[in-house]
C-alpha cells in the first residue's frame, strides 16, 4: 500500500524497491518527486547497491532527479560563495542555514536534494548594511505594500526575500531561527558561535545546531508541503552525526532555547515512521516529558499525519484535514493572539482586493518617459 510510511520505508531501505512492480514505481515516481526526494533514493539506492537492479524504467527518473540536483547543488555553491564574498566586502560573515548549508557541507541529506532558496543567517546589527550591499550589487526585493514590509520589518526573523537579477536565484537573509514576535526566538549568538567552516570557505552550522534548527524550522512551520522531506533531513543528519551523546545534547539545546516540544515531536515522528530507533537518553525524554492534552491531540491529529507528501495518489480527506489544523498551529504559535487576528484580518482583506482589481494594481508607477 502506497502511504507516507511505505515511502520512508523505501528511502532507508531501498533493497524493498527490488519487489515493486513497474505501475507501483510508476506511483512511487510520482510522489516522490512531488517531495522532492527522488534524487535522494537515487544515493540511498546507490549506497545500498540495489540501483542497477531496479527496473531501467525507474533508473532513468531515479538518475535524472540525481542530475537535476547536482546543477543545482553547483548552482547553490557558486551563488553561496558569491554572497559570501560579497558581504565580506563589508566585513560581514554569514552562516548559511538548511539545504544550501547541507550541500556546502557535502552531508548526506544534501545528496540528492533540491531546495527552492538560500538562507543565510546575520546579526540584527549587520542586516541594514549586509541588505544596502546586495542591493547595490545587482540583488533586489520585490515591492511590497506597507502592511507586509511592517511584518518583516518588526515581527519577522528576516527581511523581505532577496533575488539576483540576472540569475533569479532566491536569497533569505534571517537575523534569527524564528520570530521575535512569537517571543520564542532563542539568543542567536548561540547560532553564530556554532559554525564550521567549510572546503569552500563558508560558515555553516555544527552538525547538532544544525539538527536543532533542522527541527525547529520543521515543527514550527505552517507550511507541510515539505515536511517529508524536511523529516527525512534530520534522520539522516542523526545518522551521519550520531555518536553517545547526540540526543542528549539536542533534548539539552532544545531546553536550553526553549524549543522542548519541538524536540519532543521530532522524536515521536521519527519513531511513528519507522526511521530511528530510540536510544535511552530519548525514550527517556520522551516519557517524562509533560504534555498537554491539547499538545497530545495535535500531535496525533494535525502533525504526524501532515508529512503526507500533498499529491493526488495519497491526500485524503483525513490528511487535507490534518495539514490545514497544522497549517493553523503554525501561524498560532507564532504571534500572540491579537496580532494573529489582526495578520490575518489584513492578508485576507489583501487576498480579496486583489482578486477584484489585480495583484499588481497598487504596485508604484514608472514616470512615462523613464530616465535610464
Amino acid at each position: 500500500m502506497l502511504n507516507t510510511q511505505f515511502l520512508y520505508t523505501l528511502l532507508v531501505n531501498p533493497k524493498l524497491g527490488l519487489t515493486l512492480s513497474l505501475h507501483e514505481w510508476q506511483n512511487v515516481i510520482f510522489v516522490l518527486r512531488e517531495a522532492k526526494l527522488l534524487g535522494s533514493l537515487y544515493h540511498t539506492a546507490k549506497q545500498a547497491s540495489c540501483y542497477d537492479d531496479y527496473p531501467d524504467y525507474a533508473q532513468k527518473h531515479l538518475f535524472s532527479a540525481q542530475i537535476y540536483a547536482q546543477r543545482q547543488a553547483q548552482q547553490i555553491t557558486f551563488e553561496s560563495l558569491e554572497i559570501r564574498a560579497l558581504l565580506e566586502q563589508v566585513g560581514v560573515t554569514a552562516v548559511f542555514l538548511k539545504g544550501a548549508g547541507y550541500t556546502l557541507r557535502n552531508s548526506l541529506n544534501g545528496r540528492g536534494r533540491v531546495c527552492s532558496d538560500i538562507d543565510i543567517l546575520v546579526t540584527k546589527e549587520n542586516l541594514p548594511k549586509a541588505e544596502r550591499h546586495l542591493k547595490s550589487n545587482r540583488w533586489q526585493s520585490e515591492q511590497l505594500n506597507d502592511y507586509d514590509e511592517k511584518y518583516y520589518r518588526q515581527w519577522a526573523h528576516e527581511i523581505p526575500p532577496l533575488f539576483q537579477i540576472n540569475r533569479a536565484t532566491v536569497l533569505d537573509m534571517h537575523h534569527n531561527v524564528y520570530l521575535p514576535i512569537s517571543g520564542r526566538s532563542p539568543d542567536i549568538d548561540l547560532f553564530l558561535d556554532s559554525r564550521d567552516k567549510t572546503e569552500s570557505g563558508c560558515f555553516v552550522l555544527n552538525p547538532r545546531l544544525s539538527l536543532l534548527h533542522s527541527i525547529i524550522h520543521l515543527f514550527t512551520n505552517e507550511d507541510s508541503s515539505s515536511w517529508m522531506r524536511d523529516l527525512f533531513d534530520i534522520y539522516l543528519l542523526a545518522k551521519e552525526f550520531n555518536d553517545d551523546n547526540l540526543w542528549e545534547d539536542i533534548i539539552e539545546l532544545g531546553n536550553k532555547t526553549n524549543f522542548q516540544f519541538e524536540v519532543y515531536c521530532c522524536l515521536k515522528a521519527l519513531e511513528y515512521y519507522s526511521l530511528m530507533t530510540l536510544d535511552r537518553t530519548s525514550k527517556k525524554f520522551i516519557e517524562g516529558f509533560e504534555v498537554t492534552k491539547r499538545q497530545s491531540w495535535i500531535l496525533e491529529n494535525a502533525i504526524l499525519p501532515a508529512f503526507c507528501p500533498e499529491h493526488s495518489l495519497l491526500m485524503t480527506n483525513k490528511i487535507s484535514r490534518a495539514k490545514n489544523l497544522a497549517y493553523l498551529r503554525g501561524h498560532w504559535i507564532k504571534m500572540p493572539l491579537g496580532v494573529l487576528i489582526k495578520h490575518f484580518t489584513f492578508k485576507s482583506f489583501f487576498a480579496v482586493r486583489d482578486q477584484i482589481v489585480g495583484k499588481h494594481h497598487f504596485d508604484p508607477k514608472l514616470p512615462d518617459n523613464p530616465n535610464w
